[in-house]
């Protein structure tokens, strides 16, 4: 992958850069920040401090998910943004690109006394204060970026300006109290290191100009600009927005409003609205439920104990729940707000926002950009359980819209509020689109939910995580590396569903890094670390691509030419709704970066031989399969030396274009090539005699003399973005003598950039584990491949050390095969499964339950001197083990010598 978005400060990855708690101060965690505490066994990730090494989680159920700050629910903007995904809702915001668009936030769910409630009192700051930027509404497509120094809270307005396109409508706002009547200064502090002068509008009570900002010397540099206007007495708005015309290339880190003449103010506005004590939030990784609890007190001194719990239910794909508990030390008329936050909006319009005040319940409609998908949204709040007569919020402009209900209350009675929040989409693949429109489809998800009361949906959400928890993982005796292989399982069991045929970007469902396309590291990250223990789950995957086959064949016929015609399907780098290409026009990588039709053919594979289903094989998998090897045959082409070649392509080392024969995509393509052989043989049908020759022409070259295998033509020990020829090895099985492999891992290792992504050091485990490599290697790679990558305190991962995609669902994937299929030495067969386990001494043993082969379920206890796989259910498993075929029936269990690496495996070095 490639960071693929330009702002105004360069590139970036759209998630890392935005995200708050609404009431209290966060800051983005440094990369070397330990993970968060774990109870439970390695179950629930608490913290009971938001202000360092804080960043917000997500809950999800594969079809819904919403990123939750600290506040506990809402929206908000630092230090990660929290937004709201729905699986299939993207929108094409300009020149017809396929991007993820974001929901309203659903979580928002206030309560508190007349214009103190909490979480949803709009934050302003004082007249003669400097107002950061990254405080106010923002919305248009505007948000809050940190990838640049020197502002004054560390965050600041971004967004103005996107792929050298000015994002018209982009808005930040920031009400201002207290001012006198009459002549004002309004400053703008600033950054442009766009090489010329950019301008945007800006002004006071929409009374707004366009100015001019000068070019400054670089993105973390910054300036004040200055103008008059003239305030009004006591509450005032400031405006920064890009308007028709507007270069906008900028960005805005405060804007103070203070008297004419005077000098520019000192103090900077506290991001806090009232006080909160006695703070904990905690996500419980077994049921999907995060939780936040603490005492909070208004700007007038009510003083208010709060639990919410947020969910979305595992049980019902379209519901999400916010519940909180409270408990007012004041008596009086409460007030409870319950909204559909505008800010979340991206790439989206929300239209037909309606309150039916009688039943309590709030609906919109929300179409993404380009009128791609259509979604409904119901939300019904119930106070008690009982349906409070509600009336319509004033429209906040910005896309939200709400509902609230005054009743009295009584000091130290505790109260149950709950929002039932259903949606539905035009795209659904999980439930008949003739049946109900999406907002019929909502209304009906949240009505049933309040029918049937939060106990009971809750308990629902409760047992259907219990059923996929029967598959697990953990380190005995050691919680803390058990809490982070359970927190990478929840989180990419988040981003995806059973029925649900949408495939997984980079970042899950946690937000819209990468713009929520889908790329190899659904294939090859992701995946196999899903089909071990959840194939329905993984079938998802497979499915996303078979249905959009037409278009990856459109894309590989508009590549032929007369005199090279070229067949088959190509599949796209980066793939959303459609299946076209959705990679941006200025990088290479849509054009090269072909080892994806492999990474599609391998996945496919490796699902008929997990699950030994004829009849999906030839109804779902062959033509993509076929299709596949027929691309493959024409793209190469015959080399004047013998054999074929495969040119002008780019590997998974994307720190190369241009390069001949990729050693990796050269594999690739001829392990497609021979499984497309094998399914037709397993279904009778004919494979084209140039399957077989390409397959065998493809060269996989060694340089014998440095006794590696060159990563390209030319190769010559250049820097490598990340794993490359180190998958000849694992995934694709490529043959070679130990000493070989073993020279690859430690030549490449040297070789690798330590700043590229996380899943890099999974292979060099994996690959380590089956070879045995001697010494700490194999416990080294462990290590490294996710302590610099985890954030703190849900254990979430990075895509790099320094940032990158966040949640990095891929080096989650990657890290969980390191315990799947490395540890355990376990490999897919169509008539066994292979097992040759591995440990090193610094790990006490590794436990895997209910893995699933051929309708068998097993489990694997990786011990230090004995591994045990035992048969939990279905008919006597085939397991190849220490070089023979053993047949484990039910209950009984097969023990396997566990290898260990040679020479001195306890001297790790630093």
């Amino acid at each position: 992958m490639t960071n693929h978005r330009k702002t105004a400060g360069g590139r970036r990855v759209r998630s890392v850069l935005a995200a708050c708690g609404l009431l209290l101060t966060v800051t983005v965690p440094p990369a070397t920040s330990a993970p968060g505490p774990a109870d439970d066994g390695g179950w629930v990730l608490s913290t009971n401090d938001t202000s360092a090494n804080y960043s917000p989680t997500f809950v999800g159920n594969g079809y819904l998910a919403a990123r939750v700050p600290a506040a506990g629910h809402g929206y908000s903007s630092r230090p990660i943004v929290t937004q709201s995904q729905l699986a299939g809702f993207y929108g094409a915001p300009s020149a017809g690109q396929e991007e993820r668009a974001g929901l309203p936030a659903w979580t928002t769910l206030g309560f508190g006394r007349s214009g103190d409630v909490y979480g949803t009192g709009d934050w302003s700051c004082e007249y003669g204060q400097l107002c950061p930027s990254a405080y106010g509404k923002i919305s248009g497509g505007a948000f809050v970026e940190n990838s640049h120094s020197g502002s004054i809270t560390g965050s600041y307005l971004a967004g103005l300006n996107t792929d050298d396109t000015p994002t018209i409508g982009g808005t930040g706002v920031i009400p201002v109290r207290g001012a006198p009547a009459g002549p004002a200064t309004l400053a703008v502090r600033y950054g442009n290191a766009s090489g010329i002068p950019q301008t945007v509008h800006i002004g006071v009570n929409g009374k707004l100009r366009q100015v001019t900002v000068p070019n400054l010397a670089g993105w973390d540099d910054w300036a004040v600009l200055t103008v008059p206007v003239t305030a009004n007495p006591g509450s005032n708005t400031l405006e920064v927005t890009v308007g028709e015309g507007d270069t906008a290339r900028v960005n805005v880190d405060y804007l103070a409003l203070y008297p004419a003449g005077a000098e520019l103010p000192t103090q900077i506005a506290s991001a806090t609205v009232g006080t909160t004590t006695d703070y904990r939030q905690a996500l419980d990784l077994r049921i999907g439920v995060l939780t936040t609890s603490f005492d909070w007190t208004s700007p007038a001194g009510d003083k208010t104990s709060f639990a919410y719990e947020v969910n979305a239910n595992r049980a019902e794909g379209h519901l999400g729940t916010v519940s909180v508990r409270v408990v007012p030390h004041w008596s009086g008329t409460a007030t409870v707000v319950d909204e559909l936050d505008g800010r979340g909006l991206d790439h989206a319009t929300s239209l037909d926002s309606r309150v039916d005040g009688r039943t309590a319940t709030l609906s919109q409609t929300v179409v993404s950009a380009g009128n791609l998908v259509t979604a409904g949204l119901n939300s019904v709040l119930r106070v008690g359980e009982k349906a409070l007569p509600t009336r319509a919020l004033a429209d906040p402009m910005d896309g939200g819209a709400g509902q609230r209900a005054d009743f009295p209350v009584r000091a130290g009675q505790p109260l149950r509020i709950t929002k039932y929040v259903g949606v539905a989409s035009s795209v659904d693949t999980d439930r008949p689109l003739r049946a109900a429109s999406p907002q019929q489809a909502a209304a009906t998800t949240a009505a049933g939910a309040a029918e049937a009361g939060y106990r009971h949906t809750l308990a629902r959400n409760d047992d259907a995580w219990s059923r996929l928890w029967q598959s697990s993982i953990s380190v005995p005796g050691d919680t803390a590396m058990t809490a982070q292989i359970h927190a990478s399982m929840f989180y990419l069991l988040a981003s995806v569903r059973a029925g649900v045929d949408w495939s997984a970007g980079p970042g899950g469902l946690s937000s819209d890094g990468y713009s929520g396309h889908v790329f190899w590291d659904m294939e090859t990250w992701m995946y196999p670390a899903l089909l071990a223990q959840h194939p329905d789950l993984a079938r998802g995957a497979n499915a996303y691509r078979q249905q959009r086959l037409s278009a990856a064949r459109d894309a590989a016929a508009a590549l032929s030419t007369p005199d090279h015609p070229i067949s088959g399907a190509k599949f796209p780098w980066q793939s959303a709704l459609t299946g076209k290409e959705t990679t941006p026009g200025w990088s290479p990588d849509g054009k090269q970066e072909i080892h994806i039709d492999s990474d599609v053919a391998l996945a496919q594979w490796q699902y008929y031989e997990a699950s030994g289903d004829t009849t999906w094989l030839r109804d779902k998998a062959w033509p993509v399969l076929r299709d596949i090897a027929d691309y493959w045959v024409t793209r190469a082409v015959p080399d004047p030396a013998g054999g074929y070649a495969v040119k002008d392509v780019k590997g998974p080392d994307e720190y190369h274009d241009n390069v001949d024969n990729s050693v990796t995509t050269n594999a690739g393509a001829q392990a497609s090539l021979r499984i497309a052989i094998r399914a037709a043989g397993i279904l009778g049908r004919s494979a084209d005699p140039l399957w077989g020759r390409v397959a065998d022409g493809l060269k996989i070259p060694v340089d014998t003399t440095a006794n590696v295998h060159p990563e390209f033509d030319g190769y010559a020990g250049q820097v490598v973005k990340q794993a490359d020829v180190t998958l000849l090895q694992y995934p694709w099985a490529v043959p070679m003598p130990p000493g070989l492999a073993q020279h690859d891992l430690d030549y490449y290792q040297q070789r690798t950039d330590p700043d590229g992504p996380s899943m890099t050091d999974a292979i060099a485990t994996i690959a380590g584990a089956a070879l045995g490599s001697p010494g700490c290697a194999v416990y080294t790679s462990l290590r490294n491949s996710a302590g610099p990558y985890l954030v703190a305190p849900f254990n979430q991962w990075r895509e790099t050390r320094t940032g990158g995609a966040f949640d990095f669902t891929t080096g989650q994937g990657g890290y969980l095969q390191e315990f799947l299929y490395g540890f355990t030495g376990m490999r897919w067969g169509t008539d066994a499964v292979t097992v040759d386990p591995f440990l090193p001494p610094q790990l006490p043993g590794v436990d895997i339950t209910g893995v699933g082969w051929h309708g068998r379920t097993f489990d694997l206890s990786v011990g230090q001197q004995v591994t045990e796989l035992t048969l939990r259910s279905g008919p006597p498993l085939p397991v190849r083990a220490g070089g023979s075929l053993e047949q484990v029936r039910p209950g009984a269990a097969l023990r396997i010598p566990t290898r260990h690496p040679a020479g001195d495996p306890m001297n790790c070095g630093a």
